[in-house]
């Protein structure tokens, strides 16, 4: 039995038997594992630091692929987010579609860097939920293989020299006005969409969500940031409705 030490963000917990728990985390360099934290629901063996939204150092067993905790120490705890239901719900939606994005056995750093600073911006409490929520889904899709292509028009390949800029969600590509009204299903980009989306999918992980947006075009980029997971991912999830039951005009 081999001793393993990382740094994880735990996603969701599960309780098992009478006393014992397993948590998924997402490890730094973005691989989700599953921990036994044996009789962590048995009193004084409860460690605070192996839970959901916590960020924190675990000595872990590992066997075949399997972990056990050992140890665990704080790094830093997400735990306002619950006094507010709104965040703490959104929270649970990005840690599921970051959970459904990550693998036990393929790297992907910025997966951890995007779901620790969009946790921190709810947290702070400066910056919109909705936004977080929409910037965090353009961008962890594009860091995870299903990247919108923004360079050109999709449709005749040409380069498009300046607004209106059209998007198809399903197709994942934009297309300048005349092909997208020629071959159907795109959307005109509001100017001040298209330059969020941009920085979103161009920026460092860090500064994802140093933006503003209002408006129509705020409400197009959080529409369509949805959309492109849902229609890309063909799946949904219990806690983005959850979400929508507690934040409706989100």
């Amino acid at each position: 039995m081999a001793e393993v030490k990382l740094r994880a963000l735990g996603l969701r917990e599960v309780d098992f038997g009478d006393y014992d728990r397993y948590l998924t985390a997402l490890t730094a360099d973005g691989r989700r594992i599953e921990i036994l934290c044996k009789n962590a629901r048995r009193g004084k063996k409860q460690n605070p630091a192996a839970r959901q939204f916590c960020y924190s150092e675990f000595i872990l067993y590992e066997r075949g692929g399997k972990y056990t905790l050992r140890e665990a120490g704080l790094v830093h705890s997400f735990f306002p987010l619950t006094q507010d239901i709104e965040r703490y719900a959104l929270a649970c939606y990005l840690a599921e579609l970051a959970s459904a994005l990550a693998t036990p056995d393929e790297d992907s750093p910025a997966l951890c860097v995007l779901l620790l600073y969009a946790l921190r911006a709810l947290e702070g409490g400066g910056r919109e939920p909705g936004l977080v929520k929409a910037a965090f889904e353009w961008r962890v899709m594009a860091e995870s293989g299903y990247a919108p292509d923004l360079s050109g028009c999709g449709v005749c390949g040409r380069g498009i020299e300046r607004p209106p800029v059209y998007f198809s969600v399903r197709a994942g590509n934009a297309a300048d006005g005349a092909c997208a009204e020629r071959v159907g299903g795109y959307e005109r980009l509001a100017d001040s969409a298209l330059r969020a989306l941009a920085h979103v999918l161009t920026c460092d992980a860090r500064r994802a969500y140093a933006f503003a947006l209002t408006g129509p075009a705020r409400a197009q980029f959080c529409r369509m940031g949805e959309a492109y997971v849902l229609y890309h991912l063909g799946r949904g999830f219990d806690s983005l409705a959850f979400y929508r039951s507690v934040a409706p005009q989100a």
